[in-house]
């Protein structure tokens, strides 16, 4: 059981570090498809979250069910008021596309971190995972292909490790 707590973890790390990668490059191409996605990414990362917290069945309180999915749901909802106000930021000139990227990178790290104290341990790794994505993104030109080296790694990792948890799912007996 260990093991596949340590597969489950890798699969979200890898998987939030590569929408990550997406979100950098789309972000220094299109304004628009830019601010949907960054905005898509909160809920997603607390799909994410809310599958994991599920599957490790360690919800470590006495809470009904509905009230860690509400919390869960302000919490990783409430960050994107914040995304509105970087892309506003960039409509008006006062941030260039790189910067609002990178932000919107760091308010995922916190975001994450926030969700590793409160939630599940596993999420401080990914925000550390994040906020080195965010010093590496500072200078993306010198570093583009590392960034694609790591982008590649996340998706072997992610394809790993799901390989490996279905492959255990059909070996379980009913």
């Amino acid at each position: 059981m260990l093991e596949t707590a340590i597969i489950r973890r890798a699969l979200v790390a890898a998987t939030l570090v590569l929408l990550v990668m997406v979100g950098l490059f789309i972000t220094n191409f299109s304004r628009q498809h830019a601010f949907l996605y960054w905005s898509a990414m909160f809920p997603a990362f607390g799909a994410i979250c809310a599958w994991h917290l599920i599957k490790a069945d360690d919800l470590r309180t006495n809470q009904p069910l509905w009230q860690i999915m509400l919390r869960l749901v302000l919490h990783w909802a409430g960050p994107i008021v914040a995304v509105r106000i970087l892309f506003l930021q960039l409509a008006r000139g006062q941030m260039d596309a790189a910067a609002v990227a990178l932000m919107a990178v760091m308010l995922l790290a916190v975001t994450c971190f926030l969700a590793g104290l409160h939630l599940d341990g596993s999420f401080i790794w990914a925000s550390v995972l994040l906020a080195i994505a965010a010093i590496i993104g500072t200078d993306v030109e010198a570093y583009i292909w590392l960034i694609a080296a790591v982008a590649l790694i996340a998706i072997a990792i992610a394809a790993y490790a799901a390989t490996v948890l279905m492959g255990r799912r059909r070996n379980l007996p009913p």
